[in-house]
């Protein structure tokens, strides 16, 4: 877990500084706050240097270390490790919360997540590490999920350990 911490450090201080700028937590966030917060964020990574790239459903991502073989489908276990933060730069949930060595293990396609981390990992392979940013629409949306409030765009970094593919048999 601590290569994710060290390759989400750059990512993560420009979010924080980002989020000095952002609306009180407390007020009712909207779609278009998000969009704008968004659109300013990835605007700030981008002058910060960062190679930002975005799938066709608007899942962006910055590839820290590329991997090698075949990308995960769905049926393949996967091992990643993860942490996941809000855009004020606090964090939601990790790899920890899942297991004791921080390797979460499972068969990709059956664990129910949201929709912009399961196009995330469709887009990894084995030892590749990655930040994923995903807006609320391809997460949980107007209605947020407990500490995760409306309207909010999620951050993950994340590294594939292992891709064991489907058996045919």
């Amino acid at each position: 877990m601590k290569n994710i911490k060290s390759l989400s450090f750059g990512v993560l201080l420009s979010v924080l500084f980002f989020s000095s700028c952002i609306k009180d937590n407390t007020e009712i966030r909207t779609y278009n706050d998000e969009m704008v917060e968004l659109n300013e964020l990835i605007q700030t990574l981008i002058a910060e240097g960062y190679d930002v790239d975005t799938t066709a459903s608007g899942v962006y991502y910055i590839i820290h270390e590329a991997g090698e073989g075949d990308f995960a489908k769905i049926g393949d276990t996967v091992s990643i490790n993860y942490e996941g933060y809000l855009s004020d730069g606090s964090m939601f949930d990790d790899s920890d919360d899942w297991s004791t060595d921080g390797v979460w293990e499972f068969v990709y396609g059956e664990q129910s997540l949201i929709s912009g981390f399961n196009e995330a990992l469709s887009l990894m392979n084995t030892n590749m590490e990655a930040e994923f940013i995903i807006s609320s629409d391809l997460a949980y949306g107007a209605s947020g999920y407990g500490y995760i409030g409306s309207f909010q765009t999620l951050i993950f970094g994340v590294k594939m350990i292992e891709i064991k593919p489907v058996s045919n048999e």
